[in-house]
């Protein structure tokens, strides 16, 4: 099914901080002119201190790549269960750049490789009210036409170096905002089981033996679960299985 943009109220900018903090420090105005939107996409063309995780800052080419934070409002999204947006988003990057055909897999937590390469990141924010989840702001950082990168340990990769070709960004845009309506729906219904169901499969190194680093230790394990806290379980060769939370274990690549 094709998404029709006005189902959703799109801000657009020509250049801001970052499109998370835009959204954030202007959640009530957008929200108050979204309407009956349940979906609102603030999008730039560029970002003058655009964000990832860990910190870092995400590069991104003037006018060349999806810069867009997502805003929802869940309606019943305990606190406990959020990280189920989190692998809500990263399975909707993932379902809107499937057509490359090449291997697009997620890397706990919730970025997104092609080949092996970054190709796109994600950074969730959320407002909580009591026991459940608010306002949530969702940034996606997604390489389109851009095939310049500055020097980093990591080479990222590009939809237009996987293709060959320039994309139409509004048509990433449009397949990104279907993809994440379908999974929020699921959450919206009950059904987050699913979406956590259909990350797993989804996760690079799932059901391998890879190498990571955690507490300056290098080590051989597999991914044996993710918890619905988002912790990540990893079984070394030995048996013995650690549960790790964000940033305090590496996979190596």
């Amino acid at each position: 099914m094709e998404c029709n943009l006005s189902e959703y109220y799109i801000e657009r900018l020509s250049v801001t901080r970052s499109t998370n903090s835009y959204a954030r420090e202007n959640a009530a105005a957008l929200w108050e002119a979204a309407g009956n939107a349940a979906i609102v996409a603030v999008c730039a063309d560029e970002q003058t201190e655009g964000r990832g995780q860990r910190g870092n800052v995400w590069q991104s080419g003037a006018g060349e790549n999806l810069l867009v934070s997502l805003m929802v409002r869940p309606r019943a999204l305990a606190v406990s269960s959020q990280f189920l947006l989190s692998q809500a988003i990263a399975l909707a990057v993932r379902a809107a750049v499937a057509f490359l055909g090449s291997d697009v897999q997620i890397k706990w937590p919730n970025d997104i490789y092609a080949d092996g390469r970054k190709l796109a990141g994600i950074l969730v924010e959320l407002d909580c009210c009591g026991a459940f989840v608010g306002n949530a702001v969702i940034g996606v950082g997604l390489n389109v036409n851009q095939t310049l990168f500055e020097p980093m340990d990591k080479v990222p990769v590009s939809m237009k170096m996987l293709q060959g070709r320039d994309l139409e960004i509004d048509e990433v845009l449009a397949a990104l905002l279907d993809a994440f309506s379908y999974y929020f729906s699921l959450l919206e219904r009950g059904d987050g089981h699913l979406v956590a169901e259909e990350y797993k499969r989804r996760l690079m190194g799932r059901g391998q033996v890879m190498r990571y680093r955690a507490s300056g230790e290098e080590f051989d394990a597999r991914i044996k679960d993710v918890l619905p806290c988002g912790h990540l379980q990893l079984e070394r060769l030995c048996g013995t299985v650690s549960q790790y939370a964000f940033k305090e274990v590496e996979l190596l690549l």
